[in-house]
């Protein structure tokens, strides 16, 4: 018998049956084979989710949107808003 793939979720906290359930069946349609989810809790991703298949590697989660837009704001700062 052949070993599954492996699909690492890294989570800030731990996943419900039913998330891990619509998890594995969103991946599904992308994965065509029998796979294992193997999960990682990472409190310091606030929230969303990380992805790694093999080399690819998906990034949902909410520190690295954060991350992002400091990196924007720091580079072409916050631009001015007018008021009423």
């Amino acid at each position: 018998m052949r070993d599954r793939e492996k699909v690492k979720v890294i989570t800030p906290f731990p996943l419900t049956d039913k998330q891990r359930e619509i998890l594995y069946s969103k991946l599904s349609r992308v994965i065509r084979e029998l796979f294992l989810l193997e999960e990682e809790i990472d409190p310091s991703l606030i929230g969303g989710v990380v992805i790694l298949w093999g080399e690819i590697l998906i990034d949902c989660s909410v520190k690295t949107q954060l991350e992002r837009l400091k990196e924007r704001i720091l580079k072409e700062g916050i631009p001015h808003v007018h008021g009423r």
